[in-house]
């Protein structure tokens, strides 16, 4: 007999998406390992998951592998593979190097900008809240993900690109934390525009608090989300 865990996990795959097994399996996962459906430390069973989804191991194996690159499982010598359950603590660890890293970055950015960067800045500021009043949710996160990588650019530290990046891709599964609520989007938008606006009159001070401010709000929205998660995930268990 399954673990209401794994009931709850098999539930949530849908083959139907029109997307490759993969790609399906591999946000599942992610997803039940993020919302501390997957129990830390629980053995994910690639031959067992494979033989209740009526799939071969191949797409089971790529999706755990992409995990496993994200520090979200890691495999044990003659055991498999276990789950790395995202904590309180790795949550304050991964914001805490992000607002470090993004502090040079856009130190960096200042240095470098130009009047025509600016005014792509701004268009992408503007894209974010034309976007966002029209509830196009991903295309938000979409232009959100374009400013940093043109920060990245203008900021023309190709070390320090590497790293953000690498964080970056552990970073995306506290997204729909982060910026769970209209109101947060809304706020992280005004965030990013007035960054621009202390990149564009070159004020090191409000850049960096500003820069500072941003990370930190985005911190705290994600351990309130996080937090009503257990709360919720715990009450159901009672």
């Amino acid at each position: 007999m399954k673990y209401d865990y794994e009931q709850k996990i098999l539930s949530s795959i849908d083959f139907s998406q029109g997307r490759p097994f993969q790609d399906i399996l591999y946000i599942a996962l992610r997803n039940a390992i993020i919302n501390g459906i997957f129990p830390m430390g629980e053995r994910i069973n690639e031959k067992s998951l494979a033989i209740q989804l009526s799939i071969s191991r191949t797409p089971v194996r790529q999706a755990v592998a992409r995990l496993s690159k994200e520090g979200l499982v890691q495999a044990i010598p003659n055991y498999g593979v276990i789950i790395n359950n995202i904590s309180l603590g790795s949550i304050k660890e991964i914001f805490r190097i992000r607002k470090a890293l993004e502090v040079i970055l856009f130190e960096a950015c200042m240095e470098n900008v130009t009047s025509q960067d600016i005014l792509h800045f701004e268009f992408l500021c503007s894209q974010m809240m034309q976007a966002e009043e029209k509830d196009k949710i991903e295309e938000v996160f979409h232009l959100f993900s374009e400013y940093n990588t043109y920060a990245m650019k203008v900021s023309n530290m190709p070390r320090l690109t590497v790293l953000l990046e690498q964080l970056s891709e552990y970073l995306k599964n506290f997204r729909s934390y982060s910026f769970f609520s209209k109101e947060r989007r809304l706020r992280a938008i005004y965030e990013h525009t007035n960054i621009v606006e202390h990149l564009k009159h070159k004020d090191s001070t409000l850049l960096v608090q500003a820069v500072e401010q941003h990370i930190m709000n985005s911190e705290q929205e994600t351990i309130d989300r996080f937090e009503e998660n257990h709360r919720l995930d715990n009450s159901n268990r009672i």
